[in-house]
């Protein structure tokens, strides 16, 4: 398995108050709202740690084992990816579809 530094993607406006975040996709207009642990973990994906270093400086941080700490933030980080928060992998962008349903939410939430 490849290691990944995942990093957050250009063309969001990330607002933090109080602990938590709010994030503003400016390309579909999603917006996305993190508590405290998410925001902490999104924090750390600037593409120079991987998650089991991000994994490791939290577990040392919050005294936490650092097993659960990684499993905790390798689930985050893939809901960041299915959110479309992250550079992908591959390096690739991810395309969008470019006939959108009137009807889908536009705040990330499901019907």
């Amino acid at each position: 398995m490849a290691v990944t530094r995942p990093r957050v993607r250009e063309g969001l406006t990330v607002v933090e108050l109080d602990g938590e975040a709010v994030i503003y996709d400016e390309g579909s207009g999603d917006l996305h709202h993190l508590n405290p642990t998410a925001t902490i973990v999104l924090g750390l994906c600037d593409g120079a740690s991987t998650m089991r270093e991000m994994s490791l400086d939290i577990a040392v941080a919050f005294g936490a084992p650092a097993d659960e700490v990684e499993a905790q933030v390798r689930a985050l980080i893939h809901q960041f990816r299915k959110a479309d928060l992250l550079v992908p992998a591959n390096g690739r962008p991810r395309s969008r579809p470019t006939d959108e349903d009137p009807s889908s939410p536009r705040d990330g939430s499901s019907p």
